[in-house]
């Protein structure tokens, strides 16, 4: 990908134009002209180099130059459920850091011990949009709100689900994500509120598949949790094909 300005426009290839709200972002703080380069995506894989023909103080026009798939770096779904917090400031970081690591699915989870019950949708669907355009990617994620717990058990459909909690007594013991994680699966991540799920959430998950996970010694936040399992799930992916290209280029 090109180190151009990434704009998000699902309908540029038929409309030649981008969207008002990004020409005006372009206009405004980026102050293109005809003949700057841009890029664009639809945010389902599609990206797009463009250069720019015509601009007035509200219309950015463009001509489609080239055209690629954009393949993410990780293989699966990847899927992150969390609970919020009562700060919008922190689920709105959140978000952002995990459009930016690299996620699929977000979903906000209604727990027993839930901080918040109702979410604004449209502020934290900008804000993954912002994210994937500074990351420089070409997928947006899916974004779901208020899904209460007992739909996630029964109708995601991850081969791998994960369930990070600090039930240390709880049986099945917890494991690492490193001894759950499957090369190339899709993954399902299910983080707790600040109190944790409750013991009957708990076994609800278990018996529906879910194995329970540890991310070390240190209580950590919501947040703070949900970004760590992440990146974990990153790295051993990064490390698998790592060890993959090595074993290739030697035989």
């Amino acid at each position: 990908m090109k180190d151009w300005p990434l704009f998000y426009a699902p309908d540029v290839k038929e409309q030649l134009a981008l969207p008002e709200a990004e020409a005006q972002h372009a206009l405004r703080v980026l102050r293109v002209a005809p003949g700057d380069e841009l890029l664009a995506t639809d945010g389902r894989g599609a990206l797009y180099e463009l250069r720019v023909t015509a601009t007035d103080r509200r219309h950015c026009l463009v001509e489609l130059t080239h055209e690629e798939r954009w393949s993410p770096y990780w293989r699966g779904r990847l899927s992150l459920a969390l609970a919020p917090t009562k700060s919008m400031e922190r689920i709105e970081w959140t978000l952002e850091k995990a459009v930016e690591l690299g996620v699929d699915e977000i979903i906000l989870l209604r727990v027993k011990h839930s901080e918040r019950k109702h979410t604004n949708i449209a502020r934290l669907e900008r804000i993954i949009e912002s994210a994937m355009k500074q990351s420089h990617k070409a997928w947006l994620p899916e974004l779901r709100v208020d899904v209460p717990f007992a739909e996630l058990l029964e109708e995601h459909p991850a081969a791998v689900k994960l369930i990070a909690h600090c039930r240390s007594e709880l049986q099945p013991a917890r494991r690492l994500v490193s001894d759950c994680w499957q090369a190339g699966a899709d993954t399902l991540l299910a983080i707790g509120p600040e109190g944790d799920f409750t013991e009957e959430e708990l076994q609800r998950a278990f018996e529906r598949g879910y194995q329970p996970i540890t991310l070390g010694e240190s209580r950590l936040r919501t947040e703070t949790a949900g970004l760590v399992a992440l990146q974990w799930l990153h790295t051993l992916d990064q490390m698998d094909r790592s060890a993959q290209s090595t074993t290739t280029r030697q035989e």
